[in-house]
Formats: structure tokens, C-alpha cells, sequence
């Protein structure tokens, strides 16, 4: 009987085993994840999604907008002041200006708003 002892003595996993022990505790916990995320408010995350997808498609002219900052330093305004047009520059696109001299057209209800042309997905890459 002592030698059945010794023979019975506790196995230690394999690699492999060890491998197949972690990837089934991976997929518990993700389930876990799922099954607890499906219930979960998305409102915010998808406003927020909403809020940045729109900033991704305004056309928003930069070097106008950094140039406003730097006539600012220039004339002496509070850093404050100006990082807040920066801010306001940024993340509120205001509708493009027509230059000195031109006047600036409204569009008419009925037209569609001005967009970049579409680039065909085989000239992307």
C-alpha cells in the first residue's frame, strides 16, 4: 500500500495544460464581461462617440485658427483669454469667413452644405 502512495503522488501540470488552463480562464472572464456588459447604459459613450465624430468631420482651418493665437500674443492679450479662443477655435468650427472686400452670401435653405469630394477607396492606400 505505501507504494501506491508514492505512485499516486500529485501530477504537475504540463506546459501545455497550463497553457489550455489560461486560455479557459481568459474566455471565462470575458464571457463574464459580456454577459455583465449587456445591461450597461452606453448613452454617454455613444453621445461622446457622436460629439468626437464630429469634430473628425468639421472643416476646421488650423492655420487660421494658430494664427488668431499668435496675433493675440502678439497684441499682449491674457494666455488665458486666448488659449480659451484657441479652445473655442478648435473644438466650435465657426462658418468659414469671406475675405475683406467680399460679402459673405447666406446659403439658401434649400442648398446642401459644401463637402470634400469623395475620394474613391482605391486611391486611400
Amino acid at each position: 500500500m505505501a507504494a501506491d502512495k508514492k505512485k499516486r503522488k500529485k501530477s504537475s501540470l504540463t506546459p501545455g495544460e497550463k497553457r489550455r488552463l489560461r486560455q479557459l480562464m481568459a474566455c471565462l472572464i470575458l464571457f463574464g464581461i459580456v454577459f455583465l456588459g449587456r445591461g450597461v447604459n452606453l448613452g454617454p459613450v455613444s453621445q461622446f462617440s457622436s460629439r468626437v465624430g464630429a469634430l473628425v468631420r468639421a472643416d476646421t482651418d488650423f492655420q487660421a485658427v494658430f494664427s488668431q493665437v499668435g496675433e493675440a500674443f502678439s497684441r499682449g492679450e491674457p494666455a488665458v483669454e486666448t488659449f480659451r479662443s484657441l479652445w473655442s477655435g478648435l473644438m466650435e468650427p465657426e462658418a468659414p469667413t469671406s475675405a475683406p472686400g467680399e460679402e459673405a452670401q447666406p446659403d439658401s435653405p434649400g442648398s446642401a452644405p459644401q463637402t470634400a469630394p469623395e475620394v474613391p477607396d482605391a486611391q486611400i492606400a
